[in-house]
């Protein structure tokens, strides 16, 4: 019954219209009121380098902040200030279909630095997803293989995402209604709660456990849990055969996160496209090349 009804609201993906654009970049807000130094100078190499792209400030309704040449677009508040939250929006169909006219979006979290502008490149290869890659290292003891990636620098096509997207609902449609349901943290909390009591005495119950078990994952902000990232970097293939994660070393050209220095040299020691988290993993290797930094010495 339920898995009926799911279908019945979420209906095969089909493409409503042809694309117009190329590509929306999104810079995702936090929950605070304002911007540190460190995520204006993430928006000022966005600015510099990439200012020619249509921009995008997504947000909460009502977040005061606004950058010159960034048109504003808000989601409920239930998607912002939280790691599990933010993963959410990544998961959420609404998110795409706000960009339907767009081939693709590229989503630059102002943890991020691009350094040059090879957007063109990268919208040539048609790749399905590209983001930051995971390699074994230090940084990432979690990582137990090498891959792409991260989205929080990252390059999403707009409709194999609905795609993927509409097919998890209709495989897994507990998936949708928890998608649907468990947003509001303080609502659905108690729900959750109750049905874990009732797990012992029902422990092959699927409506019992498998909102319990989603609950859990979706709430884990932990490197190794079930994040957006993971989904897409991951998962996604399990929905759509013809899913393109793109390759470990296309994502090296594209972006470092962990390990930079380390990605450097597998990247035969060369600068990528951008970075994800560059003040988490190894600050001094960017410092060079930072726009301010480039300004003083000049």
């Amino acid at each position: 019954m339920l898995a009926t009804l799911t279908r019945f609201l979420v209906p095969a993906y089909r493409r409503k219209r042809p694309p117009c654009k190329d590509v929306a970049i999104l810079v995702l807000l936090s929950s605070r009121p304002g911007l540190t130094d460190e995520e204006r100078l993430s928006a000022r190499h966005l600015e510099h380098y990439l200012g020619e792209y249509d921009r995008f400030l997504v947000g909460p309704p009502d977040h005061p902040v606004r950058l010159e040449g960034f048109k504003v677009k808000t989601f409920p508040g239930k998607f912002f200030g939280s790691v599990a939250a933010i993963n959410r929006l990544h998961l959420s169909p609404l998110l795409y279909r706000s960009f339907e006219d767009y081939r693709y979006i590229f989503i630059y979290h102002l943890d991020s630095l691009v350094f040059s502008n090879q957007m063109e490149r990268w919208l040539a290869t048609d790749v399905d997803y590209i983001g930051a890659p995971w390699i074994r290292c230090e940084d990432a003891p979690w990582v137990e293989r090498d891959r792409v990636g991260n989205t929080g620098f990252g390059m999403m096509k707009v409709e194999a995402s609905l795609k993927v997207l509409a097919n998890r609902y209709r495989r897994e449609p507990m998936t949708y209604w928890m998608d649907l349901f468990t947003q509001n943290s303080r609502r659905v909390r108690p729900l959750v709660d109750f049905l874990r009591k009732l797990q012992p005495y029902f422990p092959a119950s699927k409506l019992v456990n498998a909102p319990v078990k989603e609950w859990d994952i979706m709430q884990d902000p932990s490197p190794h849990g079930r994040l957006g990232d993971v989904f897409w970097s991951d998962r996604a293939i399990e929905y759509d055969p013809s899913y393109r994660v793109a390759s470990l070393e296309e994502g090296l050209e594209f972006a470092f996160e962990v390990g930079p220095r380390k990605c450097f040299e597998m990247n035969g020691f060369r600068m990528p496209f951008g970075c994800h988290a560059w003040e988490k993993y190894d600050r001094s290797f960017w410092e060079a090349h930072l726009l301010d930094r480039k300004a003083k010495e000049a």
